[in-house]
């Protein structure tokens, strides 16, 4: 508390007061107080430390900056001139998704090129040990048939090839094997003797297993081929405007509606002409009679593909907004 003499009359709406006498005590709130001089460490603290220190696991909420428009591609983040649509939704930039799926090809002929060079390498080991092993049962049966009384050159020769005892040492470290409990027991690990400078384990080449010929859409990871892609015929705002696409506010609307298509609107393609609509003008105009409402042809349901769009700003949206990011862990002995 803080003791103060009072001369004039003192008021102060935040913190409590107490008369004694000719003498007021003002009571400081548990806000006023250093947070710091607890002797435990809060919440608040961890949490501040954390953000200024950069551990732990870091959250951030997006916001509709960060949150791709409805006619932008999927790979490039940027509108749409030449867009193709994929069997799930999904709009791109042909030209990107082109290039995707060529590298992919590419990447998985490399792969498939090593996986074949290992399967013949395996091939060719197996025949030199085979042969190792015929010439082993060989070199021992002419040994046992010869017999030959060993001379001092073999003495000294066999005795060459006997470890020593630093040599046996290590070995012996190279080979300790630790168990371990577990539910079925003491299990033997594979942990070598790493303060040993031989006994630590090689670098052995990783085996490799035979990849995937496959290429894959880049959202959904399911196989995508080129002949999958629909071409999409978007309707301009302004056909006739100088202004690069980037740049515009308004760049494709609805064809039946005029509705621009800005922030999170729904939109769905039509697969046979290529157009694409608002949900609304779908629901309203298109579906009760299944027929395209410009040329006049008959749709089935599989012909109508809804748009996947990018989340909004708004939590209510039914889209993930937290963005994480496992960083180090901060600990305390």
């Amino acid at each position: 508390c803080v003791h103060v003499n009072v001369a004039v009359s003192c008021h102060h709406n935040s913190q409590p007061t107490q008369h004694l006498g000719s003498q007021t005590y003002f009571t400081m709130g548990k806000h006023g107080r250093n947070q710091t001089a607890s002797a435990v460490y809060s919440h608040s603290e961890r949490l501040k430390d954390k953000q200024s220190e950069k551990y732990g696991l870091q959250k951030q909420r997006l916001g509709t900056d960060s949150m791709r428009e409805v006619d932008c591609c999927c790979l490039t983040l940027q509108p749409v001139e030449d867009p193709v649509l994929t069997p799930h939704g999904y709009l791109f930039e042909r030209r990107a998704i082109l290039e995707n799926l060529l590298h992919q090809k590419q990447r998985n002929q490399r792969l498939m090129k090593a996986y074949k060079q290992q399967v013949q390498d395996e091939k060719a080991g197996k025949v030199k040990e085979v042969s190792a092993r015929k010439a082993e049962q060989i070199r021992k049966f002419m040994q046992q048939e010869t017999s030959v009384v060993s001379t001092v050159g073999q003495y000294f020769e066999e005795k060459e090839k006997e470890v020593g005892e630093a040599t046996r040492t290590m070995q012996q470290a190279r080979d300790i094997r630790f168990k371990r409990k577990s539910a079925n027991g003491e299990e033997e690990m594979t942990t070598p003797a790493f303060w040993i400078p031989e006994a630590t384990p090689d670098s052995a080449s990783s085996k490799l297993k035979r990849p995937d010929t496959k290429t894959r859409c880049p959202i959904t990871n399911v196989p995508l081929k080129l002949k999958d892609l629909i071409p999409l015929n978007l309707q301009r705002v302004d056909p006739d405007s100088t202004i690069p696409i980037v740049g515009q506010q308004d760049r494709y609307m609805c064809p039946v509606t005029r509705v621009s298509f800005k922030g999170n609107v729904k939109l769905v393609a039509l697969k046979p002409t290529g157009r694409v609509i608002t949900q609304d003008c779908y629901e309203r105009l298109v579906k009760p009679d299944m027929v395209d409402p410009i040329s006049g042809e008959k749709l089935k349901a599989s012909d109508v593909i809804p748009l996947q769009t990018s989340g909004s700003g708004f939590a209510g949206a039914g889209h993930e907004l937290i963005a994480t990011k496992h960083t180090a862990a901060h600990q305390a002995s």
